[in-house]
């Protein structure tokens, strides 16, 4: 039904986080609802891409998923915003290239406010380590630029966790790329990636409760990002309910689900004034620098 194409180039804590069983725990119940449910949202899937640069990117070649406007205005709210005039933002990574200063500030003249920009993931052809983990090459001097142009800037990284032990790992180098630095948006866990999926709905969901825990003791405001048709895959009443979403639909329309999202990216096919090549663009009625200043998680926690 789906082509997956691989760009291998390119606290409640109690409640939060519940103890493992292992993947025997999916029983044949189990398996016949996710079943069930992937049959009945594969449409959805379809016309979703994964992501700010996921590895993997979904695409329906008989519908095209890029239906929302690619080019949105300092006036407009992309097709199927149902709040008041957005916060608009982007998010970027070595897949958009060089951007100089020049460049982010003609982004910044747009009228986009803010940019997520991409630290950590898993490649060995760009690490030089032996679990594949590397920062984007193009986050310092993103990070650089985008603050002396004006923007706020947060992170993202993208997990290829199967176990806390590999998390764990992820989350001490997002923690070497953010040192030092201010951020005025959220530190946002990417899951989306299709290697994770033979893991059970509970697995998957505590590994990423466990994830967004570590982000906030970092001292950061932590921040879930996934796609519609993935959703499926996690306890998304759960995780919403204690943690912000950022939710990646490309319908046109307003996405349907039955969970608290407060920002959406809505295509990947962004076209902004300063940088050559697409971009995923992204809004919210959210004001995550008012909230993330007055609560004091702009910078890594002392001994996080």
């Amino acid at each position: 039904m789906l082509d997956i194409i691989m760009d291998v180039s390119r606290q409640q804590e109690d409640l939060s986080y519940q103890k493992p069983k292992g993947r025997d725990h999916m029983n044949l119940l189990t398996f016949l609802f996710r079943l069930f449910f992937a049959l009945a949202h594969a449409k959805e899937a379809a016309d979703v891409s994964g992501a700010p640069d996921g590895e993997y990117r979904i695409y329906n070649d008989k519908k095209s998923i890029y239906d929302a406007s690619t080019v949105d205005t300092q006036s407009a709210a992309p097709p199927g915003w149902g709040g008041p005039l957005p916060y608009r933002y982007i998010d970027v990574s070595r897949y958009q290239g060089k951007i100089t200063l020049d460049g982010w500030r003609k982004v910044k003249a747009a009228g986009y406010k803010g940019v997520m920009l991409k630290t950590v993931s898993t490649n060995r052809k760009l690490s030089k380590r032996a679990d594949g983990l590397y920062i984007d090459p193009t986050f310092e001097a993103n990070y650089r630029n985008a603050k002396a142009a004006g923007l706020d800037v947060g992170v993202y990284y993208y997990t290829y966790a199967t176990s806390e032990t590999m998390a764990d790992a992820e989350l001490a180098l997002v923690r070497q790329a953010v040192y030092g630095k201010e951020l005025t948006m959220p530190v946002c866990v990417d899951v989306e990636e299709n290697k994770l999926k033979p893991m059970s709905t509970l697995d998957l969901t505590n590994l990423t409760a466990y994830a967004l825990e570590q982000v906030e003791k970092m001292g950061f405001y932590a921040q879930l990002y996934t796609y519609t048709g993935y959703s499926y895959e996690l306890d998304m009443q759960r995780l919403a309910g204690r943690w912000d979403v950022w939710l990646a639909d490309y319908t046109g329309k307003t996405p349907k689900v039955d969970y608290i999202y407060h920002a959406h990216q809505h295509t990947s096919k962004g076209s902004v004034p300063g940088i050559s090549d697409n971009v995923d663009l992204n809004v919210t009625t959210r004001n995550y620098p008012k909230i993330i200043r007055k609560k004091g998680l702009t910078r890594l926690r002392e001994g996080a």
